[in-house]
């Protein structure tokens, strides 16, 4: 969806410009983490129902566009291509429709006289607020092209783990889903005749058949009840997960959970390492840092914790003291960042937490979903030898009293 919006910018001034995103609500969430200060005004554009709107996440901007995006705008005007020139040659050969709508709209902006973090600020659902930063920080530093590199190894690292989460969960869901669907096929399809089978019959049914045949009678009966009931809790759910209480209550949930409390944290101490590295190495100050990192953080637990760090830093603590003080973060990232302040190498030395978090988390995740198939598969097991078994055992007692 097209959402046009008009907004106060860190510099005071209104900026107005539209963006692609799904809904308002994340447009709403996108426009603040791009450092828009005020949302005066957001309204969607557009009228009538198209396939768009149906399903967005067909015509968005996929991650590896912009890493595609990154990478060849840096080699172009590294070679020696004028901006507005690297900017026409990739509109035109890009494929992607939004894409190619996109670096049209920033050409415009640009021989307007702004500058590539400008244009590039005008879709903040497409570019981060890390990612258009750490431009802005190497255009100012007359060395665009670096941080377009930086930005598109960024951005492809981080795409790197999110698939390995993604592919580390993708099994367990599977099988979820194809157990679901053999129960409801074994007991919408084939125990339906079975049933009327028994009752012409007036065999006396075992226990377990007759809850099967209970709980089949009554989802048939009332399954419209049911799957009204079931989407109303989703809604209320999805709805209060909106309150800002319960959010912070599931947030610290999520990091008590064993093992996906420990994901979740050193995820996030990669992502730290990640991005304060690579801002650093832009150019920018520890406190600026630490005020994209605390915007871009979703768990509200972690997010405070950050908050109070960038608050101790800003009071002259320095980095490392904040964060062994503070129970979240590991004490080797604290212990590491002595090392990097003692040296002045700060940058290098998260470069290489940032890599050993990430495979930290390649290994946990490896291990969660090495639990989780065996249990699964006995779950999934047991379900499917129930249902079976409440079919088979009435039909063989039917047969042996026949013979």
């Amino acid at each position: 969806m097209s959402y046009k919006y008009q907004a106060y910018n860190s510099d005071k001034k209104i900026v107005e410009g539209t963006l692609e995103v799904a809904s308002e609500s994340l447009a709403e969430g996108a426009l603040y983490r791009a450092g828009y200060e005020r949302i005066l005004s957001l309204k969607e554009t557009g009228a009538g129902l198209s396939l768009e709107k149906i399903i967005p996440s067909l015509y968005g901007v996929k991650t590896q566009e912009v890493i595609d995006f990154s990478n060849q705008l840096a080699t172009l005007v590294e070679s020696g291509i004028s901006l507005v020139t690297a900017l026409e040659l990739l509109g035109r050969q890009n494929a992607s429709k939004p894409m190619k709508k996109i670096v049209g709209a920033m050409v415009e902006e640009i021989q307007g006289g702004g500058s590539l973090s400008q244009a590039l600020g005008r879709y903040p659902g497409v570019f981060s607020h890390t990612y258009i930063q750490t431009v802005k920080a190497s255009e100012q530093a007359g060395h665009m092209e670096t941080g377009l590199k930086q930005a598109g190894g960024y951005l492809e690292k981080q795409a790197t783990v999110n698939r390995k989460i993604k592919h580390a969960m993708a099994y367990p869901i599977f099988i979820l889903l194809m157990a679901a669907g053999v129960s409801v096929l074994l007991i919408t399809v084939a125990l339906p005749p079975l049933i009327r089978l028994f009752d012409s019959l007036g065999t006396q049914l075992p226990w377990m058949t007759r809850m099967l045949i209970g709980a089949a009678t009554f989802l048939l009966e009332n399954g419209l009840f049911v799957l009204g009931g079931v989407v109303l809790f989703i809604l209320l759910f999805i709805f209060s997960m909106r309150r800002p209480s319960v959010k912070a209550a599931r947030d610290r949930l999520i990091l008590k959970t064993p093992i996906i409390g420990n994901i979740v944290i050193e995820r996030s101490m990669q992502y730290f390492c990640q991005t304060t590295a690579m801002l650093l190495q832009a150019g920018l100050r520890l406190p600026a840092i630490m005020d994209i990192i605390i915007q871009t953080n979703r768990n509200h637990v972690i997010r405070q914790a950050l908050s109070d760090v960038r608050d101790s830093l800003v009071q002259g603590e320095g980095l490392a003291r904040p964060l062994a003080e503070n129970a979240l973060f590991p004490a080797l990232l604290a212990e590491m960042a002595v090392v990097g302040e003692k040296t002045g190498a700060m940058d290098a030395t998260l470069v290489t937490l940032a890599d050993y978090y990430e495979k930290k988390v390649s290994r946990r995740l490896e291990s969660l979903v090495a639990m989780i198939e065996p249990a699964l598969t006995v779950v999934v097991g047991l379900v499917v030898i129930f249902i079976a078994l409440s079919m088979i055992v009435p039909m063989y007692s039917i047969l042996r009293s026949m013979n």
